[in-house]
């Protein structure tokens, strides 16, 4: 498995993501790429995608104060989301 190089800045539960296993959703965001933790299970899993599942309405999310921006884990930078037709951007 390939190492994560950034995160959302939000917890994988604000995104209404859960366990694949136990069904939890007391989780972080796993080491490693398309992954999660679940600290129930000892675990990093793909999890059940949650809102990442479907088609994102971004301006929907945003007034329910969700967010997509990045945090680079390297730079420790944030990046921010931005909407360029019809392509998600970080900047």
């Amino acid at each position: 498995m390939k190492k994560r190089t950034w995160v959302y800045i939000m917890s994988p539960s604000a995104y209404e993501m859960a366990c694949d296993i136990c069904g939890g959703s007391n989780l972080a965001w796993s080491e490693f790429q398309k992954c999660v933790w679940c600290p129930d299970c000892k675990k990093d899993t793909p999890g059940a995608g949650g809102i990442f599942d479907g088609p994102i309405a971004h301006e929907v999310a945003e007034m329910f104060g969700i967010s997509f921006d990045r945090i680079n884990l390297k730079s420790k930078k944030v990046k921010k989301m931005v909407i360029e037709g019809e392509k998600s951007v970080w900047r």
